[in-house]
């Protein structure tokens, strides 16, 4: 392999990182949005249990928020470990680009 074509494959790791990095960037945007969310369903939530009319109603309905409350925890867990495995992708691109300037380096 020629040192331009290693450089060639040097630049297309570095595009991998941009993407990742990229994705990383979407998916802090899904738990925002995911936490904006839950924010208007805990006002929703609010306004429901101060109109219901019976014990039993507001038990419901807390029950209700509280399977809702775990599912956005779920969502939000999903992101982190996408973040995670986004992160850890960087580093083996970034272990790659390091293997490649040694061998840069051995073919001078």
């Amino acid at each position: 392999m020629s040192i331009d074509s290693v450089k060639r494959q040097i630049e297309g790791y570095k595009r991998d990182i941009d993407r990742e990095k990229s994705r990383i960037t979407d998916y802090r945007g899904d738990i925002a949005k995911i936490r904006i969310r839950k924010s208007r369903d805990a006002d929703h939530y609010s306004r429901r249990l101060k109109s219901a009319s019976s014990t039993a109603i507001k038990h419901s309905i807390r029950a209700q928020k509280k399977r809702d409350w775990e599912r956005y925890s779920r969502e939000i867990e999903r992101e982190r470990d996408k973040i995670a495995r986004s992160r850890e992708k960087i580093k083996d691109i970034r272990e790659k680009i390091k293997r490649c300037r040694e061998r840069i380096k051995r073919l001078r």
